[in-house]
């Protein structure tokens, strides 16, 4: 905060006033204000009330694949046609080609490939360009051909984008693609339009950092694509743009969170089958100095009262969660939730690594992990039908960085082993 409103901070504890010309306060008021949480601050928080993670699951068979690389930084998982898995190394900058018969191919890509859209014998490939917290605009939008493998760059200068997302805005016949340049201290959330001949016109729908996610949906039923969106940083919260026609949106903001949570992930699935969508939000973001177990971290359930507005209707504690998908991994008619934790209580829980939680009915939950699943730290995850049997399995993506309290014996073993990527295969339909 310090930084933004233009005090600089030095290890002895104390601030220097940078001199900015549009100072929001004076240093000694920012003095007053600092020595307030420091004095009012609790010493530790409470820690939540979590059910006990069960070791098993039932339905899924865990498999490694047989090619891996070296310390691996997984930032993308995905499928393409058929059994085909694809995923990034982020620091290799490469795209790896996978199938159950083992590496099909690989090639060479931007740095931070996060988001890819499969498009005939093309791929349309977002790459943040530096992977660490920064205002660098050295992100792109770039499109492969399968074939002769070359490639051309659709968008650049880019502010470390994380999601795209493509759709018809405006109502013409080329489709737009909208982009979240999540940056660091600076950012935006943009779409930008298709004018053709392959150029993109560029509009802000909301210029602050820490867009992560959005989601195209007809959120108030007039045949026009709204667009859902998740931000993060200093001001979180979910947002809606309508659609006002002609290429115009207007801002509502649906949900506010406090900036300590960490929100990095959002889906609109029907959990209670009214026809009407609700959210599945996370936040679990704990990339402090150092990270400390948060009880307000979990996955939390939005109920619609079909008017698109929102109410919390179910939060499942976790520890530093990524991501959660809500699917019917069982088959028994309702969703399930499978998630990943990249930030989880390795001392007393290093299987929140991964939680699928079990849909008993009536939108109660049960917590499974297995064995190895703190084999890998996972970054990404991704559902779909890997072996084509007609079930949902899953990919974790394991990016294997030092950061936060992680115990030296899990270090060791992700030394020893710890693959790119980890599939759970779904075995419910043969039984």
């Amino acid at each position: 905060m310090s930084r933004l409103l233009g005090f600089r901070y030095f290890e002895s504890g104390s601030y220097l006033d940078e001199g900015k010309k549009q100072q929001v306060m004076s240093l000694a008021d920012w003095n007053k204000l600092v020595n307030y949480y420091i004095t009012k601050a609790p010493d530790s928080l409470e820690k939540a009330v979590r059910k006990e993670i069960q070791t098993g699951l039932k339905n899924f068979e865990v498999t490694s694949p047989s090619f891996s690389v070296k310390d691996p930084a997984t930032t993308y998982v995905g499928f393409a046609s058929g059994q085909q898995l694809l995923f990034a190394d982020g620091l290799l900058e490469r795209l790896y080609s996978y199938t159950g018969t083992g590496l099909k191919d690989s090639f060479k890509v931007a740095r931070g490939v996060v988001n890819i859209k499969n498009q005939d014998s093309t791929m349309i490939i977002l790459a943040m360009g530096v992977l660490h917290p920064s205002d660098e605009k050295a992100g792109s939008l770039q499109v492969y051909n399968l074939y002769t493998k070359k490639s051309f760059t659709l968008l650049d200068s880019l502010q470390r984008p994380v999601y795209a997302e493509y759709g018809n805005l405006n109502e013409d016949t080329l489709s737009d693609i909208i982009i979240c340049e999540f940056g660091n201290l600076t950012g935006q959330l943009s779409w930008f339009e298709n004018v053709g001949n392959k150029k993109y016109r560029k509009h802000i729908l909301r210029p602050l950092p820490g867009a992560v996610r959005t989601q195209i949906v007809d959120a108030n039923r007039d045949g026009k694509p709204d667009i859902m969106a998740l931000m993060a940083q200093g001001d979180e919260g979910i947002f809606i743009y309508y659609n006002k026609g002609n290429g115009e949106f207007e801002e509502k903001r649906l949900l506010q969170f406090p900036p300590s949570y960490g929100s990095n992930y959002f889906e609109l699935n029907d959990f209670n089958g009214d026809g009407h969508p609700d959210l599945l939000v996370t936040n679990g973001d704990n990339g402090d100095y150092p990270p400390i177990i948060k009880p307000y971290h979990g996955i939390r359930i939005y109920l619609n009262d079909r008017k698109f507005n929102f109410k919390e209707h179910l939060f499942l504690p976790m520890n530093g969660v990524g991501k959660a998908m809500a699917r019917d991994f069982d088959g028994d008619g309702d969703l399930d939730i499978t998630s990943i934790s990249y930030f989880p209580d390795y001392n007393r829980n290093p299987q929140e690594s991964f939680v699928y939680w079990e849909n008993k009915g009536d939108l109660s939950f049960l917590p499974f992990s297995f064995k190895e699943a703190f084999t890998g730290r996972w970054l990404t995850m991704e559902a779909g039908d890997v072996d084509e049997d007609g079930d949902m399995d899953i990919v974790l993506g394991n990016a294997k960085f030092p950061l936060g309290n992680v115990p030296a014996w899990i270090m060791n073993k992700w030394n020893i082993y710890s693959p790119s990527i980890l599939i759970l295969k779904n075995s419910k339909v043969h039984k």
